[in-house]
């Protein structure tokens, strides 16, 4: 297939097999695994932490063997350690189930990105990853759907189905996934420590060389220490701290279903608004509109954790989803200029390990807040440690305007 239709295709599958998945994954580990709110965050933390382990490795992958098989495996295992979470609902076997979905990701988080680059060019690739994200959320209303259905006969068959689904889409890429724009280490040089090793400095070059991705490198572990107290604890905030409307003879599951739907419907529009009205080639006004988001989040996090209207929390909660939604594939868009092809994989892969590294740092704190203290105190927590990431944009937008950077040219 066309790889830029082949990736819009897949992304809406993918969303589908996800929504379905996550929709009522957190309920499930809160209502049928029973996990309190230190351990719904070390869940994370695990998950996180085996991302941190092997975003390198794998990233190393994907530029010397095969982009194209890395998003492969990458999709199999997400779905493999899904579906060990929703078979084996018990503490010790969910960790087991984050190190696998943690590993899988790693496969693709900076190798999807860099094939997609390769095979239809920088510019095209940056339009796909913002009309990917619009396709995505749009196709997610099918797994929301199909995902409190089957949630009011089981809150495990949803997981379940969505997992074959993604180890399904895993196996159709074999067939349906072209590989044209990369050049593999010659057979000879394949797995090696070496080839590793280069790869890997030449992606710490790359930074060394332009301050301006140090800083940004900074800047998402902060966000990674900050996303973790929204992701994993707003599911038990709202079941302890609010009573959920009665919704006639539906059951309160349907809550999450509506939860999930409307989340879906604001990332659509946020991400729909930022793709007509932000300048992907403007980077100096691209770093202060995504300054400008991390500033917004970080008050509605605030406003979540000190109102106590269970609809005004929600309210917070889907813009925070919506900006989020436009803020990823913005970030994404702002990185693809800059990094340079021949180690384009690895460096993302240094991006989202740097991510994790924030989240496994931020992680445990914030879980002990919640169990010690309170959830709420732990949400405005996590939404003060956003702060110290406005003054690293400013110095990232200063540092564009100086020049102080150099632009993909290879």
């Amino acid at each position: 297939m066309d790889s830029y239709r082949f990736y819009l295709g897949a992304r809406a599958f993918y969303a589908i097999c996800w929504t379905c998945m996550v929709t009522v994954n957190m309920v499930f580990m809160v209502e049928v695994a029973g996990l309190d709110p230190l351990q719904m965050v070390l869940v994370g933390t695990v998950l996180e932490g085996s991302v941190f382990l092997f975003e390198i490795p794998t990233g190393v992958v994907a530029d010397a063997i095969s982009r194209r098989l890395s998003v492969i495996i990458g999709h199999v295992m997400i779905g493999v350690g899904f579906l060990v979470l929703a078979l084996f609902p018990s503490f010790v076997l969910i960790l087991l189930s984050q190190v696998i979905w943690g590993v899988g990701w790693t496969f693709i988080s900076g190798a999807y990105a860099a094939w997609l680059s390769e095979e239809v060019g920088v510019e095209r690739a940056n339009e796909a990853f913002l009309r990917g994200s619009q396709i995505s959320h749009a196709a997610g209303f099918f797994g929301i759907g199909a995902a409190i259905a089957m949630a009011h006969i089981s809150l495990q068959l949803p997981i379940i189905v969505g997992a074959i689904g993604v180890m399904g889409l895993g196996f159709c890429m074999c067939f349906l996934m072209r590989e044209r724009g990369f050049e593999p280490t010659a057979i000879g040089e394949r797995e090696t420590w070496k080839v590793m090793r280069h790869t890997f400095r030449a992606g710490v070059a790359e930074i060394r060389s332009r301050p301006v991705l140090l800083v940004m490198l900074s800047i998402t572990a902060v966000f990674g220490m900050f996303s973790e107290g929204i992701d994993r604890l707003f599911t038990p905030y709202l079941i302890e701290s609010f009573e959920f409307p009665k919704l006639g003879g539906l059951g309160s599951v349907t809550w999450w279903g509506i939860i999930a739907a409307v989340s879906s419907l604001v990332g659509l529009a946020a991400t729909t608004i930022a793709r007509r009205r932000v300048d992907l080639g403007d980077q100096a006004r691209l770093t202060w509109v995504l300054g400008s988001f991390l500033i917004v989040i970080g008050l509605l996090v605030l406003l979540i954790a000190n109102l106590s209207g269970f609809m005004m929390v929600l309210g917070c909660y889907w813009l925070v989803g919506g900006l989020r939604s436009a803020y990823d594939p913005l970030v994404t868009a702002w990185l693809n200029r800059l990094l340079p092809a021949r180690s384009k994989a690895t460096l993302f892969s240094m991006y989202g390990q740097s991510d994790a590294l924030g989240q496994t740092v931020g992680g445990p704190v914030i879980g002990a807040l919640a169990k010690y203290v309170s959830i709420a105190f732990a949400l405005g927590a996590s939404a003060v440690i956003l702060l110290p990431s406005l003054p690293m944009y400013r110095t990232a937008g200063k540092g564009l305007q100086t020049g102080n950077v150099g632009m993909n040219d290879e």
